[in-house]
């Protein structure tokens, strides 16, 4: 503690609330940082579904969508028939979409690809093991969808419901 003649003075005088909710505000917009419009998009390798590898930095010169998902969160099965329709009116454009399924309290990948099933879903997925991908993006709500350019940079995150006219925006302005 400093001391200034006659009374004490703290460096640090913050009730402890504000100065939590300032380091923890702090730390989110460092982990957003990370992960912002124009910044390099994290390199990745995943098995997908279908047993294919998927490696980000091989997906150069098309651009691609990663959709955070999983079957028990209610804006991500909301979502789901959105981003089907706008995969078949965008496959052969040089677009790529995988959802990474991030296994959430209960939920499985049995169930995971019940669900893909169920939908009827018919781009790439693959699980998300130990939510390491989601953690390099920084995903803490679910579904968060990014937005990759041609060469591999992140073009846009959105964290909400995805719905056609909005995918279909962001992938003509990406495209």
């Amino acid at each position: 503690m400093l001391r200034v003649p006659g009374r004490p003075f703290r460096l640090l005088s913050f009730p402890r609330r504000t100065l939590v909710t300032v380091l923890v505000v702090l730390a989110f917009s460092i982990s957003l940082a990370a992960c912002s419009t124009g910044q390099p998009a994290a390199d990745f390798a995943l098995k997908t579904f279908a047993g294919e590898e998927f490696r980000l930095s091989e997906q150069r010169g098309q651009a691609v969508v990663i959709n955070f998902w999983y079957p028990s969160c209610p804006p991500c099965r909301d979502e789901m028939p959105a981003f089907q329709e706008v995969w078949e009116e965008y496959q052969g454009r040089d677009v790529r979409f995988i959802g990474l399924f991030v296994p959430q309290g209960f939920d499985t990948e049995v169930e995971a690809r019940q669900f893909v099933d169920e939908f009827g879903l018919t781009f790439d997925f693959a699980t998300d093991v130990r939510a390491r991908v989601a953690q390099e993006y920084a995903v803490q709500y679910f579904p968060t969808t990014y937005f990759i350019d041609q060469g591999g940079r992140i073009h846009k995150m959105e964290i909400s419901r995805m719905d056609v006219d909005t995918l279909t925006e962001i992938l003509d302005d990406l495209l």
